[in-house]
Parts: structure tokens; sequence; C-alpha cells
């Protein structure tokens, strides 16, 4: 963080102490540690409740907050307890519900009336610890807001396993059933019914419901066995959910009690990330005809399992995501009745006695659930699996043998077939080939603008200096019309970012280009792209390419088949 002076208005306060924080440094963090990182530089002396107000307010934090984690007495200071600062945060604690008290209806009762009994055994005073959500499904217990002091007192309670603080959770074509070997005469699509009437909790960033992924037709009744529901919220009502989509619910209450006064958007389970609705339809996805990617991999869309049901648990939000939010989505599928639990989300933690979605996975196994995780997005180098969870059935990402082709014809009618994911039919036709082994770097703007207008650049990337998302932006940037890429870089072929026509081509391909450029003053080529048709112009392009990419993110990301 910076310390050092600043202007009155990049300050959290017009006075204090001679070395202040921007602004801008701490804006994106979270409440609590807002605060905290704020008590932290400044004396106890300092920590009045208009100074903490006054930099939550230019933090744009809400002023009302404050009171949800500091404890104020009538002089405005803050209340120290042996000269430590009370700091709150969310923790999950795991019980023994065999240990409940009989005179307890349920566990809930229960649990609140251990905090009660933990405030009340510190003299009652401030706020006290804040009950989240209570667990009684994929495992026991509940999660709470609480300070270090009175932690210590949660620990002695009757029943008490363990405890640590709520942590971060982060969210982790095309004919891919033809290279799994499924087919449509034996085997484990036809012998399991494509799914029918399997029931798959997708714990994520919500649901896209308009997507035709999630459109009934051919979809039998839902099962009794189903208790879900389709929870309504701001811009979602219940009659969104169908035959295919059954259920949808959302939680956020993690969030809250990490950023008292936030204002949560788009309250309610319909995703606004996309993440969610990917995952559900590659995993239950109906079938959908004419899908393609900007004209690749045309085809019929489906999910492996086109016949079974999806439910959606929102626990990802844009204000945060927080491991007790995931816990209550999990801990309600379970409830609900899901056959397999579906969860894409990494996390910090590593040693499974601390790691809550292990144990609730743990426990929704219990329960005959098939519980499926991602295995990261860490690879592809050794060492890099995330979730090494032995009871659960861990997916890892793969290639495929299918190739998104660019066919480059050079002015001596030699072809290649080389590889891209540029999104037009570009006019790319008959121009001048350019190669120059000192622009043949492409590692910046300034050096492509001495590259001919109009022409077919070779830029050679064999060295791996230049990112290939910069390189993008150069060329997008320059006057060439197009780009022939030398790599052996096999991390391009996962990019789906490609807005400059171009296409990829080995080094072993690219010595006949580069003998054909060298030996002929008037060398040209061309470039065919199997996608939609668009003319291209060096102005266009990009826009152009940004607005189809809303419109396919608007229906979600399609699983497609052919």
């Amino acid at each position: 963080m910076p310390s050092r002076p600043l202007d009155v208005q990049n300050c959290y306060c017009s006075s204090g102490p001679d070395h202040i924080y921007e602004v801008s440094a701490l804006k994106q963090l979270p409440f609590h540690e807002f605060v905290f990182r704020v008590a932290q530089y400044y004396s106890p002396s300092s920590l009045s409740k208009s100074f903490l107000s006054s930099a939550l307010l230019r933090a744009g934090h809400k002023l009302e907050a404050v009171i949800e984690l500091l404890e104020i007495d009538v002089t405005g200071k803050v209340i120290l307890d042996s000269g430590t600062f009370y700091w709150r945060s969310t923790y999950i604690v795991h019980m023994d519900k065999s240990s409940i008290p009989k005179a307890f209806s349920s566990h809930h009762y229960w649990y609140s009336s251990i905090l009660e009994s933990v405030k009340t055994s510190l003299d009652g005073n401030g706020v006290g610890p804040k009950l989240v959500y209570t667990y009684d499904n994929a495992f026991h217990g509940f999660s709470a807001v609480v300070s270090k002091d009175e932690l210590e007192v949660l620990r002695k309670s009757p029943g008490f396993l363990s405890a640590y603080e709520d942590g971060i959770v982060t969210p982790d074509t095309t004919h891919t059933y033809k290279f799994l070997n499924l087919n449509t005469v034996s085997g484990l699509w036809p012998a399991s019914q494509y799914g029918k009437d399997v029931i798959i909790g997708v714990v994520d960033s919500g649901v896209w419901p308009e997507s035709p992924s999630f459109k009934d037709d051919g979809m039998t009744e839902i099962p009794a066995r189903w208790k879900g529901k389709c929870q309504e919220g701001e811009e979602f009502n219940s009659s969104l959910c169908n035959k295919k989509l059954i259920g949808a619910q959302y939680f956020n209450a993690g969030v809250r009690a990490a950023n008292p006064g936030v204002n949560i958007t788009l309250n309610s389970a319909r995703d606004d990330d996309g993440h969610g609705t990917h995952v559900g339809s590659t995993a239950a996805g109906n079938y959908v005809d004419g899908v393609s990617f900007f004209g690749y991999a045309p085809g019929t869309a489906r999910g492996v399992a086109p016949r079974a049901r999806l439910a959606a648990y929102k626990v990802l939000w844009n204000e945060g995501s927080y491991e007790s939010d995931a816990l209550a989505g999990i801990d309600q599928a379970v409830a609900d009745g899901v056959d397999v639990l579906s969860i894409s989300l990494s996390y910090r933690r590593t040693d499974l006695y601390e790691n809550p979605i292990a144990i609730a996975g743990f426990g929704a196994r219990e329960k005959g659930i098939l519980v499926s995780l991602s295995a990261g997005n860490r690879g592809p180098s050794t060492a890099t699996l995330l979730e090494g969870i032995p009871w659960a059935f861990v997916v890892a990402s793969g290639t495929v043998d299918r190739w998104f082709a660019g066919t480059l014809t050079l002015g001596n009618g030699k072809r290649i077939t080389g590889w891209t994911m540029f999104p037009l039919r570009a006019v790319v036709r008959n121009l001048p080939l350019v190669y120059n082994s000192t622009l043949s770097a492409c590692n910046s703007t300034a050096l492509l603008s001495e590259a001919p207008s109009d022409s077919i650049i070779v830029c050679n990337q064999t060295d791996d200096t230049t990112d290939f998302f910069f390189l993008m932006r150069y060329l997008t940037a320059s006057n060439v019309r197009a780009a022939i890429i030398i790599s052996e870089d096999t991390s391009i072929l996962r990019s789906i970012s490609f807005p400059h026509p171009g296409v990829v081509i080995t080094p072993k391909e690219a010595r006949d280009v580069i003998k054909y450029a060298r030996n002929n003053d008037t060398a040209r080529a061309t470039i065919d792209f199997c996608c939609k048709s668009f003319p291209v112009t060096r102005t266009c392009t990009h826009q152009h390419l940004q607005r189809e990419h809303q419109k396919t993110d608007s229906m979600g990301h399609q699983k497609v088949s052919n």
C-alpha cells in the first residue's frame, strides 16, 4: 500500500497523520479488510466514529455499515480490549449435531442460542455475533460474523468441532461426444437414456434461463422426488423454470456479511457472468439446432446428458464470492434431492480438514450424490491440480481432435491449413505478402507502422517474446490487413480472442512461406476463413467483433456437436 503524503482530495480525511493512503488503492477491498487496514495504520486515539465514517464515505462504503463491525461508545471512540482493535470476520463453524440438547427443536435454534451465550459471556457489549447461515444437509454447522474474542468463547461450546475464516472462491466444441466415443447406438448414452430424470445441481454464478439449451422440448414430467423451488428475484420470476430447468435459487448472505450495506446487483438466480450458464449447458443442455461459434463447428448443440434436469444455485456475485455462500448452495442442493453436484469453483485451502467444499462434498457423497469438481484453471503444467479430493469426481479439461482452420494460399499455388478463430469471413484476397526479419517481430505498434498498408505480414513468434494477446492488439492498431503468425506455442490454440484476420502456422510450414516471399518481389497471398460473410476494414473489425461476442454471451456459451 502507498504511504506517501497526498493532496487532501485523494485522502481518506482532511486531517490526521502525515502519511495517508490513496482511496484508489483500497476502494476494491471488502468492507472488513478496508476498516482493518485503516485500524492497523492509525493510532487508537485517531479511530473515532467521525474519522472512520469519513474514510468509509470516501471509499464508497455506506456510513451505517460501520456499526455492523465496530463497537463504538458514547464518546465516539472505538472500544478497545487490552489495546486490541475489535475486528470481526465471518467464520465457518463445524458442529457435532449429536450434542444438540433436547430443549432445542432444531439445529437453527441451537446455534442461535450458542451465539447468544457467547455475547452474554462477554458482557453483551456491542452488536455481538451475527448468524449468517446454518447448514444441516451436506454437513452440520453454521457461519457467523464474530470477533477473535467471541471465537475463543465459541470454541468452548458443547459440540464444537472446528472453525476457520470464510474464504474466497473463484469460478473455474464441440464434437466432444465423438471424441469420447459416445454414440447413439450402443454404450452409455442409450443405456442411460441420455441422463433421463437425473437431477444435476450446478453451484455457480446462476443461469440465463432464456438460453435455448434450457428449453424443455421432449422432457417428461418433473420427478416427484424433487423438493427444490424456483426462487423469484430481480429480473427472474418462477415462470422461467420448466421441465428442464426445474430449480433456481440464490445465496449471498456471506457477501453481505463481508460487506455490510453492499448493494447486490441483479439480486436473483439470473447469471450476469456466463460461467454458470456455460457449466449448466455443458452438463445438461437440451438439443439446439444450427449452432456455431461465428461459423466454426456448426451443428447441433447438446449437453453430455441432454435429458437430465438442471437446478441452478447462484453463489458467485460481482460484489464477491465466499465459501459460506457456496456451502449454503451445496447444502440446499442436497436437501432438494439432486443426484449430481457440479461445482466448478476454486479456493485457497489445501488441507482437506479445513476445506469446506471437500467436507460438504463428503457429506453429499454419504447420501449417494455424485460430486463432480473442476480440477482448476492452473494447467497445463505439472502439479497444478487444485481439487485433490478422493471422494469427488475431479474433471480436468483437455484437447480434442478438432482443428479450427484457416487456409493460406500463396501466389505460387501452395496451400497451407493453419489455425484461426477469426470470427468473420474476411475479404483477404490476393494481397501483397511481406516478410522482413526486422518487422516480423511484430512486437509494437511503432514497428508495425513501418509495414506496408493493406498487406499480409509474416510475424515470427517462435521466440515467444510477445504474448499473443498483445500481438493481436498491435496488429489491430496497425494498417496491415492480415497476419501469418509462426509459432509453436500450443497455448495459442486455447485462445478464443482473435480480433484481427490471421492464421497460425508452424515453423516447418513457414519455410515455404518465407522462401516464396524472399524470392518474389511481387509475392501475394490469400487467407480463407470459414465464417459469416462480412467485409473487413481497419475500423470496423474490432467493434463488430465486440458486438457479436455480446450477442453470444447473452445466450450463454454453447456446447456444439455435429
